[in-house]
């Protein structure tokens, strides 16, 4: 069995089917369990996890519908009571951390940091590639849009540092297509400019790298009223000159 969470939030059986789980309520319970993966989760913590500060007061009856109903799905008569389980106080989801995507993200990002260049580019491919949409994709509330909120800004600095990564191996034209959309997407991140600039310069295109900067200043300028932080700024100037540009240690 594995678990999706960065995308539509899924259980994918063994078999490789999707296992109907249900409406975003019933996903959003196994959601809030399966970000502890092997942990307790606290009857409380899961009832704020899913319904937020206003359950319903019939609350304890749907988390005990919606897991009794988790249970039927996800634990087969082979394998009785292998993944959900009550203990005091709340619910285990027992399943190994790495076949929860997002747990799986999280053990390749930190990988990627003890390794050499062309393996820290491979691993970081590798965990890019577990992302499948928008995180916790269908589910609402305040905790899920907390969750993904900084889920995508650790996707974010992966796709930077992966970026650096192929640069250090001197492949430019592997992410400028990438990191050209994410900005289109995220216009004032500096940390993806700056990845696009140093890519840009490296494959020759210094003057496409100024106008990303001059277009970033503009913009930072016009709706925050500021300017580019130091790093940028010190790349802006480094392009300028025409120096190799470096990517990040």
């Amino acid at each position: 069995m594995e678990l999706h969470l960065l995308g539509p939030v899924e259980a994918i059986a063994d078999s490789g089917d999707v296992v109907d789980i249900g409406g975003p309520q019933r996903r959003a319970v196994l959601a809030a369990l399966a970000v502890d993966a092997g942990r307790l989760v606290t009857r409380e913590t899961l009832i704020d996890r899913v319904w937020d500060q206003r359950p319903p007061a019939s609350v304890h009856a749907a988390v005990y519908g919606h897991v009794a109903h988790l249970r039927r799905l996800l634990d087969q008569p082979s394998r009785a009571a292998r993944y959900v389980q009550r203990q005091p106080g709340g619910y285990v989801l027992r399943v190994e951390p790495d076949l929860v995507d997002l747990h799986r993200f999280r053990r390749l990002m930190t990988a990627a940091q003890e390794t050499s260049d062309v393996e820290r580019a491979a691993v970081l491919r590798q965990a890019l590639a577990l992302w499948r949409g928008h995180p916790l994709a269908g589910v609402t509330g305040d905790w899920a849009a907390r969750m993904r909120q900084g889920w995508l800004a650790a996707r974010l600095d992966a796709v930077v540092a992966w970026a650096d990564a192929e640069l250090a191996l001197g492949n430019p034209g592997r992410v400028v297509g990438a990191l050209t959309d994410l900005t289109g997407e995220h216009p004032l991140h500096e940390a993806l400019t700056g990845a696009l600039m140093r890519a840009l310069a490296a494959a020759g295109r210094a003057s496409d790298a100024l106008v990303r900067y001059t277009a970033i200043r503009q913009r930072l300028a016009d709706e925050l009223g500021a300017d580019p932080g130091g790093d940028l700024q010190a790349l802006y100037h480094t392009t300028l000159r025409g120096q190799p540009a470096q990517p990040r240690p």
